[in-house]
């Protein structure tokens, strides 16, 4: 297929194909009349870049999966998102937690009057004091 055709396939500009073959994380599987032609196998790698960039990983991260040659040397990196996903998480649901109570909160203001955010305040506070 053409850049075009893959990049339609891919839902990404062809712009982004080219800046992946700089890059070194694709490669043209053949030229035809001095245009890059690919195989499915090299769409297959391109949706694969797209689906690691959406998770949240580098194309420097991406590249390092792309050219393990070991589950030893991609496995950490994948293990080190995973553990940047789950601080994100917690970090959310306390976010949610905290907002939830605030909605429950019967008092006029939330810098003032309410507890939960009070308690909140109360324990960034002590946390800013701590050695």
């Amino acid at each position: 297929m053409t850049i075009g055709e893959m990049a339609r396939q891919a839902h990404i500009a062809t712009s982004a194909i080219r800046y992946y073959e700089r890059r070194g994380l694709l490669s043209a599987d053949a030229r035809q009349s001095g245009q890059r032609r690919y195989r499915t196998r090299t769409l297959r790698r391109l949706v694969f870049i797209g689906m690691m960039q959406d998770i949240g990983l580098t194309l420097d991260e991406v590249d390092g999966i792309l050219q393990a040659a070991t589950t030893a040397e991609w496995k950490p990196i994948v293990g080190q998102r995973l553990a940047g996903l789950d601080e994100q998480i917690a970090q959310l649901q306390h976010a949610r937690e905290l907002l939830a109570g605030v909605l429950l909160c019967p008092f006029d203001h939330p810098a003032t009057d309410c507890k939960a955010m009070g308690a909140e305040i109360n324990r960034r506070l002590h946390e800013f004091r701590a050695p």
